[in-house]
């Protein structure tokens, strides 16, 4: 578990969204179609369904995509299953020609004992938006991969090793120690519409109705396998779900200030995985509070649920704050911190680059960096057609 403490708790930030929402019924005090602290972002709706502002004078369509990617291996264990496998085809090319004697395992088992419960994971994804004519309603859609493996030593390996010494005969296919993985890839496309309801000018209401496919994989790959140009097989190891989900939020502005909650995925549904894993998909529910100046803004995300995980993939909770500062007329630094409670992660500060031209052209590049081993970034460009 990761020992830094954010700055809010949960609790707070329960406490912090209750009452912002009790200015829901209280009179209003800035109203929104003003949209001088508007976010016209088109990449806020795939986390936020009622970000992008409501208003229809924009004249051109618009298309915006992004990506990232982000690794962790500061177990090392992609090197060191490397080197494992290395050394057993070495001593199993040995064993060939009966070059093996007593005591030549001694330094592969001792490979395998200290690669024991290392772990590294993996995420990448991507989405886009389509702000066409009709801009009440816009099309979106994503793919977004997490993945994590554990290395599972089995103890009988040694024993293994010392016979296979004797004997003079060995095989890299005896060893029965593996990486466990575990990874969920979602897809989506939908169509976001967002709204204000008489009375309540000051809060915008969004919805993202989407079709989506939920990918459960899972393997348990063996030190033989390791070099496998295909280590997944999609009718083996990959079970789909497709269903119909959709995304609700609600943002709500007071002066300069806009607060926001949101639930991504309001349908739940449980998937088996090939191995028999169970994967229980539930509601994510996050929060936002936004303050914009002339000087810049300040930005504080909370995930009020964990993000579920799934066999070796551990549930995370994510604590984002981040400012952005003006330049130029153009160009906007970001930097940031996150802090994520979860078994394997470590915090993150960010640090981002943000071009804008005219109302809807955006050029935005972040990268997070914990440590060699531990980094990522990503990357996102709107542009009007």
């Amino acid at each position: 578990m990761n020992s830094h403490l954010p700055i809010f708790t949960p609790r707070q930030v329960t406490q912090l969204l209750f009452t912002g929402l009790v200015y829901l019924s209280a009179p209003a005090i800035a109203d929104t179609t003003d949209d001088t602290y508007a976010d016209k972002r088109l990449s806020t709706l795939h986390s936020r369904s009622a970000a992008f502002p409501t208003e229809n004078h924009y004249s051109d369509t618009t298309l915006q995509g992004d990506g990232y990617a982000f690794l962790n291996d500061n177990d090392r264990l992609l090197d060191n299953l490397k080197s494992i496998y290395d050394e057993g085809a070495a001593l199993e090319g040995r064993s060939r020609g009966i070059l093996v004697i007593p005591g030549d395992e001694v330094v592969l088992v001792e490979q395998l004992r200290n690669a024991a419960d290392d772990k590294t994971s993996f995420s990448a994804g991507g989405h886009f938006a389509l702000l066409t004519q009709n801009k009440d309603w816009i099309v979106v859609g994503g793919s977004e991969f997490n993945g994590s493996g554990r290395f599972i030593y089995d103890e009988a390996d040694a024993t293994r090793l010392r016979f296979a010494t004797v004997l003079g005969l060995f095989n890299l296919g005896e060893l029965q120690s593996s990486v466990d993985v575990s990874a969920l890839w979602t897809n989506y496309l939908g169509i976001n519409h967002r709204f204000t309801i008489d009375g309540m000018p000051n809060t915008q209401f969004g919805v993202t109705a989407k079709l989506q496919n939920i990918s459960v994989i899972e393997r348990s790959i063996s030190i033989a396998e390791y070099d496998e140009d295909k280590l997944f097989d999609r009718g083996r190891d990959v079970e789909d779900n497709i269903q119909l989900n959709a995304d609700i939020g609600i943002e709500h502005q007071v002066d300069n200030w806009i607060l926001g909650l949101d639930i991504e995925d309001i349908y739940q549904q449980a998937v088996k995985g090939a191995e028999g894993t169970r994967y229980q998909q539930r509601s994510h529910v996050s929060s936002n509070l936004n303050y914009s100046g002339g000087w810049g803004s300040l930005r504080l995300d909370a995930d009020i649920t964990p993000k579920k995980g799934f066999g070796e993939l551990s549930s995370r909770k994510a604590y984002q704050l981040s400012t952005l500062l003006p330049v130029s007329n153009r160009v906007d630094v970001l930097l940031g911190y996150v802090w994520l409670d979860s078994d394997n992660d470590s915090d993150l500060p960010t640090v981002g680059l943000r071009y804008r031209l005219g109302e809807l052209l955006r050029i935005e590049a972040q990268f997070s960096y914990a440590g060699p081993r531990e980094f990522g970034g990503g990357a996102s460009l709107q542009l009007p057609l």
